[in-house]
């Protein structure tokens, strides 16, 4: 019988820990957002995000809570929503360091 590789969400977040290189893709539409939820609510701190091949929601969602120390990217934006507020006050005040590969 085969044993099942799934594991739920809590797990999932609990294997990354504190500045862990972090890589998340997707779109509006193909965002990762709970998993993303959990690793706010452990408090996944000072995590060094990679957004492949760009970001959006995910990438905004961690660094307006404070989780991203550095983040690379091509782009970070919300799509027809516009641009990603938290990622641009982050960049603007200089509270995480940005690594643009455009």
């Amino acid at each position: 019988m085969a044993v099942s590789k799934l594991i739920d969400l809590r797990d999932a977040a609990a294997l990354i820990s504190e500045k862990d290189h972090l890589a998340v893709g997707g779109t509006m539409e193909m965002a990762p957002v709970a998993l993303v939820r959990e690793i706010i609510r452990q408090a996944k701190r000072n995590l060094r995000l990679l957004c492949a091949p760009s970001g959006a929601i995910s990438a905004d969602m961690l660094i307006g809570a404070g989780m991203v120390k550095r983040v690379e990217f091509a782009q970070i934006s919300l799509g027809e929503y516009g641009l990603a507020p938290h990622f641009r006050n982050a960049a603007e005040s200089g509270t995480i360091t940005i690594l643009d590969h455009v």
